[in-house]
């Protein structure tokens, strides 16, 4: 029982584990692009830079403290004195030779005005804060758009597959059908050869299928950040679902130009700049700051005559200054500036030309897919009915092998156009949800 029971053990080691299985619809899989990719954590990075680049602005208003120490040792000198007391009195050592020096202070500065400098730094700051936060949004909505397209892509193919395999079955059972024929001497030798060859394109279909199957569910993986190992569980394969009727256009682009990620960093970028101009103009005005210090030294230099001992000191002051003439360098950098604003703001009018076409167009195809859904559905039917009718025709003799082939291609062709419809109508619906920002 021993040698059986490691055995046992052993395959149960070796046994490969069981295969992962996500089951995904559009609205998951677009959520686990989000969290997966590296492009989303890039732009979270970018947004918290600029969140300490606001908190760095914010901090110029606030006074900053400085504390220093030192120590050093300098060489012999012939001490300086002099009788300062009478002649009948022994001199006094003004500048003695003291070879180490210690020293300790704080320094404090704090800005009063600087021609609203901070201020516009700070704006700066906080358009450039906006600008990567709403870049850090149109990446997750390319990121949805990109997961909701693979997921419904993934979802034609598997049906494409489903249909070559319809497809291969049919043949197979036309096939029989002939040989039957041919044995009851309804039909000749070509018409098995015939449908031999229908066999055979039926399962070059399949691989093909099969093929696009595998490769549009590795890219939706990679997308998703999934093992190559883990099973994709469609939850839309096989549904008739039709998405709903899009919104009035003007609705639509309304909502594409209140949300739209790509307007709101322009409209970031056009406000940054107007603060970067005001923080330039900033340097021509007058700037006043108060300072203050209080000093521990060892001479203190403050207190003649000097002597090794420790003694402290203190000042306070206002300091001002104001650059009068630069040769119109900064006047020129602020309308340089300024000129860039009214370039971005010009490229925003375009891109807003652009949104609301983009969003026309969407709809117009969502429109288009709709209505083929229900052509497509009705040629699906139509070439169903032409296949029973071949197919019975044929078993009494009444068709030719070529016609039953022919239905049979027909049928393949609508069930495919068929799919294809749905698809492309759950495609244009997405395009539709990304031209409007959603």
């Amino acid at each position: 029982m021993r040698p059986i029971t490691l055995s046992l053990i052993l395959l149960a080691t070796a046994a490969p584990a069981a295969a992962q299985s996500v089951r995904l619809d559009a609205q998951r899989a677009a959520d686990m692009a989000v969290d997966a990719s590296h492009l989303s954590q890039a732009a979270a990075d970018r947004v918290r830079a600029t969140e300490s680049a606001v908190e760095a602005a914010d901090a110029a208003r606030l006074p900053v403290l400085t504390a220093a120490a030192g120590v050093a040792q300098v060489n012999n000198i012939p001490e300086f004195s002099a009788p300062v007391n009478g002649p009948d009195q022994p001199p006094t050592v003004i500048f003695p030779n003291i070879t180490t020096w210690y020293q300790a202070d704080l320094s404090v500065t704090q800005p009063l005005y600087t021609g609203g400098g901070i201020t516009a730094g700070r704006d700066v700051a906080r358009m450039d804060n906006d600008q990567a936060s709403w870049a850090a949004a149109r990446t997750a909505l390319d990121l949805r758009f990109s997961a909701r397209g693979y997921y419904w892509k993934a979802i034609a193919a598997a049906a494409a597959v489903e249909v070559a395999m319809a497809q291969q079955r049919r043949a197979d059972r036309l096939l029989e059908d002939t040989r039957a024929l041919r044995d009851a001497g309804m039909a000749v030798d070509a018409d098995v050869y015939a449908g031999q060859a229908r066999v055979a394109a039926s399962q070059v279909d399949i691989i093909r299928a099969q093929t696009e199957k595998e490769r549009t569910l590795a890219e939706l993986r990679s997308l998703l950040a999934l093992s190559p190992e883990t099973e994709i569980v469609l939850a839309d394969a096989g549904t008739d679902a039709v998405p709903p009727l899009p919104q009035a256009l003007t609705e639509l682009q309304a909502q594409a130009l209140a949300g739209r990620p790509e307007l709101k960093i322009a409209d970031a970028r056009i406000g940054g700049l107007g603060a970067r101009a005001r923080a330039v103009d900033a340097a021509r005005m007058p700037s006043v700051a108060l300072s203050g210090q209080w000093l521990l030294a060892r001479p203190n230099q403050r207190f003649l005559p000097l002597e090794d001992v420790w003694n402290d000191s203190w000042r306070v002051g206002v300091a001002a200054s104001w650059q009068l003439f630069d040769g119109n360098r900064t006047r020129a950098e602020a309308a340089t500036v300024r000129a860039e604003q009214e370039a971005v703001r010009a490229d925003r009018g375009e891109l807003e030309r652009q949104v609301k076409l983009q969003v026309e167009t969407a709809r117009l195809e969502l429109e288009a897919a709709i209505d083929a859904i229900e052509a497509a559905d009705a040629s699906r039917r139509s070439a169903a009915a032409w296949e029973e009718s071949s197919k019975e025709r044929y078993a009494a003799g009444l068709a030719s092998i070529s016609e039953m082939l022919d239905a049979q291609a027909d049928l393949t062709a609508a069930e495919v156009a068929q799919v294809r419809a749905r698809v492309a109508a759950w495609l244009a619906a997405v395009t539709l949800e990304r031209a409007v920002g959603k």
